[in-house]
């Protein structure tokens, strides 16, 4: 094993988590302001249903997107709350545990806040 490599590739790792750490802020500005110009393309144009369908599908896209952002800012709030923890090793296991509980709890379904499931369903049949 060589010492100084694995500490080097450790620290890169660390710092390539700590790079996109901080760039995703800027990442969802970006996809908000996409989600938003959707959504007022939708308000200020008349779309026929084919239209309506291409830009559903990009929406779609567009909130996936997104989610993909909320949920990796949310475990690197966890991370960073907890890395000090990585210098002792009992304490690895439980940062690890820590991220993997709170990714856990973002892959649960989505709970409705006005509609019921019921009601969004008969929106789409």
């Amino acid at each position: 094993m060589n010492i100084v490599e694995e500490v080097k590739e450790v620290i890169s790792k660390l710092n390539e988590i700590d790079s996109y750490n901080s760039s995703l802020p800027q990442q969802l500005s970006i996809i908000d302001k996409k989600q938003q110009d959707i959504l007022h393309l939708i308000e200020s144009q008349k779309i026929s249903a084919f239209e309506a369908y291409r830009i559903i599908k990009e929406l779609r896209q567009v909130r996936i997107e997104r989610r993909k952002i909320k949920n990796d800012m949310e475990l690197l709030r966890v991370y960073d709350e907890n890395k000090n923890k990585l210098s002792s090793n009992e304490n690895r296991q439980f940062l690890l545990h820590e991220v993997c509980k709170k990714e856990k709890n973002l892959n649960t379904e989505y709970k409705y806040q006005e509609y019921t499931k019921e009601e969004l369903e008969s929106i789409i049949k």
